[in-house]
């Protein structure tokens, strides 16, 4: 397929591109800005776009059978950008993005919503529950089909690759290839033609983290977080106490929904893959090997 990006610049965007590549998609990338020389869009048609008021996007989108919706203001802006912000790049770019796809006779919309559509009033999740709203619409009216994916508390974790990586896939933190295996899936359904008299699908998947335990196991841990952990994950008590991974609250466990198991998704990165590689590292180099890990995003 001919798959129009926008947002490519962004983090999710940056993860998206090789993998589109390699499974042989045509692509044409858009964004406010252009992309850094040398990286994976090396040689990709680039479109300059700024979706705040949807120029560009009619020129951008000629030709393509999908389009991949990525670029937001999302939690990690909330200091910096205001309601005005949010409201005119989350929903007016969202609105611009859908017309200029009508026109072009595109059909097929993967949209990069998040759980924050959950928080129904706040600037963020506020403008994710219209932009799905938007989806919706332009399925009802316009006939196009779409795939909205809702990850969950992703976000770039800095320095801290044990506690702001490693402990926050315990509390709903999702890891970013999982969301990126998650977007691909949902771009190879699309690629399945309707059959016949069906109406176009409107399909949410939550993009949540994998989990190896249940309820029943994490049950009393808050009283010895440690040794819990330990049944769950042998070997980790002696990697949870030097690196002081901060594990005192009582884990959350996410469940993937119909709409996951719909298009295949089956998230694999979760805390004991994290501790496997932690284990690798510190018996590697201990500590400095450690504190070498930087977030790629």
């Amino acid at each position: 397929m001919r798959i129009l990006i926008t947002g490519a610049g962004g983090n999710m965007g940056r993860g998206i591109i090789p993998r589109l590549r390699e499974a042989g998609h045509d692509l044409v990338l858009s964004d406010v800005n252009r992309l850094p020389d040398g990286d994976s869009s090396a040689g990709l048609p680039f479109v300059q776009c700024d979706l705040q008021n949807g120029f560009g996007l009619e020129r951008a989108v000629v030709g393509c059978d999908l389009v991949l919706h990525l670029p937001a203001w999302h939690g990690i802006h909330w200091g910096q950008k205001t309601e005005v912000d949010y409201w005119r790049l989350n929903v007016d770019g969202t609105f611009y993005m859908f017309q200029a796809a009508k026109d072009a006779g595109v059909k097929r919309v993967v949209f990069l919503s998040s759980t924050a559509w959950y928080g129904h009033y706040n600037k963020y999740g506020f403008t994710k529950r219209i932009g799905e709203e938007l989806c919706e619409y332009y399925r009802e009216n316009h006939g196009m089909r779409y795939v909205a994916v809702r990850p969950n508390d992703l976000t770039p974790w800095g320095k801290d690759w044990v506690n702001h990586y490693g402990a926050r896939l315990l509390y709903g933190g999702v890891d970013r290839d999982d969301v990126l295996d998650c977007i691909a899936q949902s771009i190879q359904f699309l690629e399945t033609p309707l059959s016949e008299g069906r109406e176009a699908e409107n399909l949410v998947v939550h993009a949540v983290r994998g989990d190896v335990y249940t309820e029943e196991q994490i049950a009393g841990w808050e009283n010895d977080p440690v040794g819990t952990c330990e049944q769950i994950f042998p070997g980790s008590a002696a990697l949870v106490r030097k690196y002081n991974i901060g594990i005192d609250r009582k884990p959350s466990v996410s469940k993937t929904d119909d709409g996951a198991r719909v298009i295949g998704y089956a998230p694999s990165r979760h805390f004991g893959t994290f501790l496997e590689t932690l284990r690798r590292l510190d018996e590697e180099g201990g500590a400095e090997r450690v504190t070498e890990m930087h977030c790629g995003y």
